[in-house]
This record gives C-alpha cells, sequence and structure tokens, in this order.
C-alpha cells in the first residue's frame, strides 16, 4: 500500500484548491475513493476536494457512540444536515464495550485506532474502493513522525514510513488513529496534509461553506475519551456530554455576542478560541493527566490554586510550573456530587502551541454556576496551563 500526500502546495486558498483538484485527479481519477468523514473541518474539506475534482466518492461518519452532543444535538445529525450525502455507521454497540473501563490514555487511542481500521477495512471490501482519503493535516504528520511534513515525499511506501519514524523516534509525541494504518486499497491519499487548522479554515471560507462549519471547533481522534480523564462508563459518558455541550455553547454564545461570529483571529493571529471543552475526572486533583515537556507527553498531578482571579498572573505561574503536568483554578463547588469539571478554552495557530482563552471571570462564573445544576457535578475548575507545558487535551 502506497501514501499520498499533498507536500508543500500553494497558501492561497484558490490555487490550493485548484493544485489539490490537480493532485487528486493525477492520483484518483477512474478510482473509487472511501472518505473517512469525522464531521470535523478537516475531513469535510477532503470531501468537498474530492467532490470538486469530481472523483467517485463513498463518504463515511463513523458513530462510536463518544461523539459530542452540538447544542442538543447528536453529532451524526448535526452533520447529515450539513452534508446529507454522508453514510452514517453506528457500531456504538460493538465498541463502547470495549473502551469501557480503559482508563490509560494510549490505551483509548489504540482502541479507537482499531475500531476505526476495522470498521474502514470492512466498507472498502464491501464496496470494492480502490482508494482511502483522510483529513490528516499538518500537526498530526508532525506529532506521528517527528519531523516536518517536507521530509517526506509525495508518495511513500509502509515500508520506507517505517524508516522514518524509526529514524525520528525521537521527535514522535503521540499516535494518531489515522496514520501508520495497512488497508486493502491501493493507496491512501491525503489532499490536506499540508494544511493547519487556521489554512483549513480559510479553504473552507473560500468554498463558501457555512460559518457553522468553517469556524467548528477541532474535535479529538478519540473523541470524548480524550476528556474523560480515566476509564470510561456509560455513566460518565454521559455527564460528559451534558457538560461539555453545556461550555462549549456558553462560550461560543459569548464570541457571537461580543464579536458577531463563533470564533476570532485575535491580533496574535491566533484562532481564538481554538478549542473549547469540558473535561471530567470523580477526582481531577488525585489523578495524573497529560503534560508536556521538551516536546514529550508527561503524566503528573496537576496543581490547583485558589482565591482571587487574576488571569494573566495565574497562567504566568501556569507557565512556569515544575513537577505538576498544569495548573487549575477553583472556581467553587458542592460536597455532593460525583464529578469535577474542568473547563478548558485555548486559542492558537495550528494546535502545536496553544494559550490560554483570556475568558471574564464573570462569564467562567456563570458557566460553573449552570454546571452545579447538574446533580452530578461536584468541583468546577478552570484550566490556564499555556502549551507548553500541558497539552491541549488530556491524552
Amino acid at each position: 500500500m502506497l501514501n499520498h500526500r499533498l507536500i508543500d502546495p500553494p497558501r492561497e486558498p484558490e490555487k490550493f484548491v485548484q493544485k489539490a483538484v490537480q493532485f487528486l485527479q493525477k492520483h484518483a481519477i477512474n478510482k473509487k475513493v472511501f472518505c473517512a468523514f469525522s464531521g470535523g473541518i478537516d475531513s469535510s474539506l477532503t470531501y468537498l476536494l474530492l467532490k470538486k475534482a469530481k472523483i467517485n466518492t463513498i463518504p463515511v461518519f463513523i458513530d462510536h457512540g463518544l461523539m459530542r452532543i452540538i447544542r442538543g444535538v447528536e453529532e451524526r445529525e448535526y452533520i447529515k444536515k450539513i452534508f446529507p450525502d454522508v453514510v452514517v455507521l453506528d457500531i456504538r454497540d460493538t465498541f463502547l464495550p470495549k473502551i469501557f473501563g480503559e482508563g490509560d490514555a494510549e490505551g483509548k487511542r489504540k482502541l479507537f485506532k482499531a475500531a476505526y481500521s476495522e470498521t474502514i477495512s470492512r466498507v472498502i471490501k464491501e464496496e470494492n474502493c480502490d482508494l482511502l482519503s483522510d483529513g490528516t493535516i499538518l500537526p498530526d504528520i508532525e506529532e506521528s513522525f517527528g519531523c516536518k511534513i517536507t521530509d517526506l515525499k509525495e508518495t511513500m511506501s509502509l515500508e520506507e514510513e517505517a524508516a522514518l519514524l524509526e529514524k525520528n523516534k525521537t521527535g514522535f509525541v503521540k499516535s494518531q488513529h489515522n496514520l501508520d494504518i495497512e488497508y486493502e486499497v491501493e493507496a491512501t491519499i491525503q489532499p490536506v496534509a499540508s494544511l493547519t487548522k487556521n489554512e483549513v479554515r480559510n479553504v473552507l471560507e473560500y468554498l463558501e461553506q457555512p460559518l457553522e462549519l468553517v469556524y467548528r471547533k477541532a474535535f479529538p481522534g478519540p473523541a470524548l475519551a480524550a476528556r474523560i480523564i480515566g476509564p470510561v462508563s456509560q455513566d460518565n459518558l454521559q455527564f460528559e456530554k451534558k457538560v461539555h455541550d453545556l461550555v462549549e455553547s456558553s462560550v461560543e454564545d459569548y464570541y457571537k455576542d461580543t464579536h458577531g461570529k463563533f470564533m476570532i483571529i485575535n491580533n496574535d493571529g491566533e484562532q481564538e478560541p481554538f478549542q473549547v471543552f469540558a473535561a471530567i475526572s470523580e477526582d481531577f486533583l488525585n489523578t495524573k493527566v497529560t503534560g508536556l515537556l521538551d516536546g514529550k507527553r508527561t503524566y503528573d498531578l496537576p496543581l490547583c490554586e485558589k482565591g482571587e482571579w487574576d488571569h494573566d498572573k495565574l497562567v504566568q505561574k501556569a507557565s512556569q510550573i515544575s513537577g505538576y503536568a498544569r495548573m487549575l483554578f477553583e472556581l467553587g463547588g458542592k460536597s455532593e456530587g460525583k464529578y469535577d469539571v474542568v473547563i478548558r478554552s485555548i486559542n492558537s495557530r495550528d494546535a502545536r502551541t496553544a494559550k490560554v482563552t483570556k475568558l471574564p471571570i464573570e462569564l467562567l462564573k456563570e458557566i460553573k454556576d449552570k454546571i452545579l445544576q447538574i446533580s452530578e457535578s461536584k468541583m468546577v475548575y478552570v484550566d490556564v496551563t499555556p502549551k507548553p507545558p500541558a497539552t491541549i487535551e488530556y491524552v
């Protein structure tokens, strides 16, 4: 199996689209393509480019049960509204029993990788697909291969990639569910592999896509498993879906009211907020979470600050922490309840580094009060740690 990636195309949206269409027609004309469609901006752009290149494509959304709720609507329904021709495959009954009880961060990633690959392989065989296309983007490549995309060739065999991975293993940050997998196809084809998130949004805007898609928040491959600290269960999954939707929609509403849209490009050229979500744990302060030290993932306890809210001072202190994975600020809580909730909102250009969004304390308190109205809620914190020394996600 070969892997085709569009390497170093023009960055201007119109010229990028032209180059991407040429790339797809070069490798996929007269071929049948399985498009792994997550509903995020990366796979959405991939599918739109395949359509523009007039490639015979089957777009498939895999519903494993760990996707978020968006303003009360299940993600699969949200996606079908924008892309009605997407095929939804429901694997919840077989996948959820496998991940329930898994608490290890890398273990979660491996389970997702296996689930995606098994489902994709089955459909590829049933539909006699020649190629597989997905929304792998630049940070995915760099974190998995430990090198720059310009160190790759447009077409590489799995053997060549294995040698590159071995050569650059010191630069490995984390595995990706959509990389380093072999399928029964001639090749994979990745037209957006050279783009950052911001560049993906620019191209979607050029293609006149709805703003709710253009400004859709990045969502991790392991889905809500990335935001449930420790083992996943039916109980904590349902709670996470509720508080996640509450946090994301509350911050988006604030930006819509303040700036007229869900996301802005701030004075530092960052997408603000790039990601905003809720993470949960039964005991956050005594549970190891991910950090980032010298480009490597670490696992340690978080530090907690209380008292007076001062965003700049807290972020400055968090950026210099040692011996902890990240720093939280306690917003408040109640004696009863089962789950702690952390509000995480960051600004970033491309997810390789990230700053903490400077949300007003009044908004944070308002979100905290809404969370505490849910009976299972216990303590509410806000994560004030940039990347580095913290990762954006919690796996």
